[in-house]
């Protein structure tokens, strides 16, 4: 997983995340791609996807290599990778 848009995006919905929201991956892929594509930066896109793309309700626990993470998270992420890589 690329560390950098993870990290960011772990950052950005840490906060959320612990108050019972949840991203919707296909949404939020959709979203950063296409702010990036018009030419908003990595942290201006983020907000933006996260924004458009948060929801109530409680996320779903997952580990990977020891470390727990929320899945909707993840999910978002790698979605976003596959959507548009060349912006990773």
């Amino acid at each position: 997983m690329k560390p950098f848009i993870f990290a960011s995006l772990l950052a950005l919905v840490s906060i959320p995340a612990q108050a019972g929201s949840v991203l919707l991956p296909n949404i939020f892929a959709r979203e950063y791609c296409a702010m990036r594509s018009y030419g908003v930066d990595h942290d201006g896109a983020l907000e933006y996807a996260v924004s458009e793309s948060i929801i109530d309700g409680e996320p779903v626990k997952v580990t990977i290599n020891g470390k727990t993470y929320d899945a909707d998270v993840i999910k978002a992420n790698r979605t976003a990778m596959a959507l548009c890589p060349q912006y990773f």
